[in-house]
């Protein structure tokens, strides 16, 4: 992955074993060859799964993260965590979409399945309140820090299915409105 607004590269190597034979010599071979790597994550992944990634991450060199500037805004992106991988286009498209939605400020809006927080973030300046839901622990981590990092008040996270999610929301609603 690459930061692309900060230049910053993140090296995920994904494995069965924790055990990586001369991590060392293998970092210093990888950074000799390209210097410009920021950081280089070991990740563990034991599952006999069509899941890429694992639960478990093992920083061999660097932060374990990098982060990118996105319309204003400043994000830290983890291993696990998904983040838009074409930056002009992403921005674009979230002005496009905070635009076509008409905010005026009163709104509550739903990130479903929202990531490391991005488009929340970015809508939260027009917006009352916004809501996060994402099942992914790493990602919801990020965006906590993200809003943080971008002194956002007005958004909240919730590590948990967006769909289950959203559909309790409504239920508790119409019960509320009976």
């Amino acid at each position: 992955r690459k930061g692309y607004a900060t230049g910053q590269i993140m090296v995920v190597l994904v494995l069965s074993s924790p055990i990586l034979p001369s991590k060392n010599n293998f970092v210093k071979a990888i950074r000799k060859k390209h210097p410009d790597i920021s950081t280089i994550v070991l990740n563990v992944n034991q599952k006999k799964t069509s899941m890429v990634l694992g639960d478990r991450n093992i920083t061999l060199y660097g932060k374990g993260f990098i982060e990118d500037k996105l319309c204003g805004c400043t994000f830290r992106i983890s291993p696990n965590s998904f983040y838009q991988v074409n930056p002009r286009q992403t921005e674009l498209l979230y002005e496009k979409a905070v635009h076509e939605a008409h905010l005026t400020g009163k709104e509550c809006v739903i990130d479903a399945y929202c990531g490391t927080g991005t488009i929340g973030i970015i809508a939260s300046k027009n917006a009352k309140e916004v809501i996060g839901i994402e099942l992914n622990r790493d990602a919801i981590r990020d965006a906590v820090t993200n809003a943080k990092r971008n002194n956002v008040k007005n958004i909240s996270f919730y590590n948990e299915d967006a769909g289950k999610f959203m559909v309790e929301m409504a239920e508790k609603k119409e019960s509320a409105d009976v």
